[in-house]
């Protein structure tokens, strides 16, 4: 049997702190990490090290490491992490520390952690690769000037109807509007028409942040209400990955009730309705 620690809480407020919820980090990791490999299978956590060991320098991976809130995953991949850091270099990074991820942008996760990884290079007094560096600075353009033109084109379409200073608080208020219409004009103008009608029954003089979020979660709510709650795990999670929709009777009803929306720009894809995505189910 393993021996217990003498340092071990003794008092109520000591267990309280002893307790905490927080990952297993630092000394504390060394202090109350337990092995529990002989009551679970580990055979999952094991298999990080056994796969970079088969991997030739320069070769990629991604392994998806998952599990319900609080089971132990950052603590586990700490202790992974201190495994591999006599033989890699580890880049750690906690993207929910520094934004939040259910309003984050995919390009928003690229641009943090190629952040840090220029933070460790400078600290190793080492450079980015310049095909690579140029590779990843031409995508980057493209997907922003994409996304910054459509954002505009539907700001035009607000400024030409409404005086925007006269019916919002802020311009943030109509910018939540336009990122979540997913490039849909007749979108727009009803969750815009629902913040307006929000605002005067609550009697607002102008609208409020409160007043939007309401009008998008209404509007999340109605297509929740038409699309098969099967279709968040089938159907939509695969437009999300594949940007396409099939051409079957599933398909086509997703596309006809605006949960997956049509793009053309150098090439014709599909995507999921940026109200959907915000669905629980989803």
């Amino acid at each position: 049997m393993t021996s217990l620690p003498a340092n071990r809480a003794k008092t109520l407020k000591e267990a309280y702190q002893a307790c905490d919820v927080n990952p297993l980090t630092g000394e504390n990791r060394a202090r109350y990490y337990v092995d529990l490999s002989a009551v679970g299978n580990t055979e999952a956590i094991e298999g990080v090290s056994t796969d970079l060991d088969i991997h030739e320098p320069g070769e990629f991976d991604t392994i998806l490491f998952t599990g319900h809130r609080g089971c132990g995953k950052t603590t586990e991949l700490k202790h992974i992490q201190s495994q591999c850091e006599n033989e890699y270099r580890v880049i750690y990074r906690e993207f929910d520390w520094e934004q939040d991820v259910n309003e984050a942008e995919y390009t928003d996760l690229y641009l943090l952690l190629i952040n840090k990884v220029a933070d460790d290079l400078t600290e190793l007094r080492l450079k980015f690769d310049p095909k690579l560096l140029e590779s990843f600075e031409s995508w980057f353009k493209d997907v922003t000037e994409e996304t910054e033109g459509t954002v505009q084109s539907s700001l035009s379409l607000s400024q030409q109807r409404v005086d925007v200073s006269a019916m919002f608080v802020d311009r943030h208020q109509l910018l939540d509007l336009v990122k979540a219409r997913g490039g849909h004009v007749r979108q727009l103008m009803q969750v815009s028409r629902s913040a307006c009608r929000t605002a005067s029954s609550r009697k607002h003089s102008k609208i409020l942040a409160e007043d939007v979020t309401y009008a998008l979660k209404q509007q999340q709510l109605e297509f929740e209400k038409s699309t098969p709650e099967s279709e968040y795990s089938t159907k939509l999670p695969e437009v999300g990955i594949d940007k396409e929709i099939t051409k079957d009777e599933r398909g086509q009803n997703l596309l006809f009730n605006l949960s997956v929306l049509k793009y053309n720009g150098n090439s014709r894809w599909n995507y999921v309705n940026p109200l959907v995505k915000q669905s629980y189910a989803f």
